[in-house]
């Protein structure tokens, strides 16, 4: 028979775990997680009286408020296996408003690395993009590479060089072969106009959309779109309302999104024969991602909230901010391309993880604006609250 605060401790854990679970769920999972404790569902059913914890919370398994299209919409990826990135964490979902969150499984000390993690979708900055197209960089991940080494591998139609067979399988296997200029010549005046505007989410978005078309030839389109619907998502054209220039930038920039649009569509829609893509997407996914303005915009909206130096993290796209984070987000390698999550002070099991989207430096009402204009909420943070 355990000690009134060992119970205690162990309900109001399960509690935090299972906040939807009444007394009958909460004496179960105890029985099964205790099994060598000899307790009573009476006496669970008093522990929670005596808490406040007997109140069960709705499971929320999608965030977004239907009549507040600036809430971006997320929900936690039932394809992602997230234990076999790290053990270190468990993902769960917040509330409406805030999503899905990342919380410890277990005690981690300060300046431990959490977790490390490869991007699913990656447009490096325009200087990386352009070193790789000259031969000077890793057509992948963009590492730097010298002209004269022999252990780098090309692209047998464009020239472009990798820095690994790895790197090389994997741009074939998610954009490269829509890509190349060689086998799709469509794709030039859209690399052209990305680049004139020096404009890198709609080149995102183009890989994006060419990771989904070679899914689709793979027969693992419903894996992928899963992953891609995972992240938390907002219709650009509702980020740039929040700025107070927008009336008068509206009609202007509503015309480079159509241009970006119809030349993305031009080059992939459907993709050269050379590229050899035998198998068309469905018809409504086709109309939807190339017809569709408002598609196109929530991609951009995906991209520009969710990435970090370019890349697009399933797992790191969880964790939620604080102007007091946490964690920390660091490039171990030489290009910001694999991503590690470091704890900046000691972690307790059951902690949600946070990062900072924002200077830490910044005042609050700078911090504030920025973080209601370009990521859509409200901070309230313990920071934004006492400062």
């Amino acid at each position: 028979t355990p000690p009134e605060d060992s119970l205690v401790n162990a309900v109001k854990q399960l509690k935090i775990d299972f906040p939807e679970y009444g007394i009958k769920k909460i004496a179960a999972k105890l029985a099964e997680k205790e099994p060598k404790w000899a307790v009573s569902e009476k006496r669970v059913k008093k522990v929670m009286q005596a808490q406040g914890l007997t109140q069960t919370e709705p499971v929320v398994k999608k965030s977004g408020v239907e009549d507040d299209p600036s809430v971006p919409v997320s929900y936690i990826d039932p394809t992602l296996d997230i234990a076999s990135i790290s053990p270190n964490i468990v993902a769960k979902m917040v509330d409406r408003v805030t999503g899905k969150g990342l919380f410890a499984a277990r005690d981690i000390a300060k300046d431990e690395i959490i977790f490390q993690e490869l991007p699913f979708a990656y447009f490096p900055s325009w200087e990386g993009f352009s070193m790789a197209r000259q031969g000077n960089a890793c057509g992948m991940c963009v590492k730097p590479l010298l002209r004269s080494s022999v252990l780098s591998i090309h692209c047998s139609h464009c020239n472009l060089t990798y820095c690994s067979k790895a790197c090389r399988s994997h741009a074939w296997e998610t954009f490269h072969p829509l890509e190349c200029t060689h086998l799709n010549p469509a794709i030039r005046p859209f690399l052209n106009f990305c680049e004139g505007e020096s404009w890198s989410a709609p080149m995102a978005v183009a890989r994006m959309y060419a990771h989904i078309i070679l899914a689709n030839q793979r027969g693992e389109l419903d894996t992928v779109l899963a992953h891609y619907d995972a992240f938390a998502t907002v219709n650009q054209a509702e980020r740039q309302a929040k700025e107070t220039e927008w009336i008068f930038m509206e009609h202007p920039t509503r015309e480079l999104w159509a241009k970006a649009r119809s030349l993305l569509a031009k080059a992939y829609n459907p993709p050269a024969k050379k590229c050899k893509i035998t198998k068309p997407l469905p018809e409504d996914l086709a109309k939807k991602l190339f017809e569709d303005e408002d598609t196109f915009l929530n991609y951009l909206g995906k991209f520009n909230i969710n990435n970090q130096s370019g890349g697009m993290y399933m797992v790191q796209s969880h964790i939620n901010h604080s102007c007091s984070p946490n964690v920390c987000i660091e490039f171990p390698g030489q290009t910001q391309y694999k991503l590690a999550v470091r704890a900046v002070r000691d972690l307790r099991k059951g902690e949600q993880l946070f990062e900072t989207y924002v200077n830490p430096r910044w005042n609050k009402e700078t911090r504030v604006n920025y973080l209601n204009k370009s990521y859509m909420f409200q901070c309230k943070c313990p920071r934004c609250e006492s400062d």
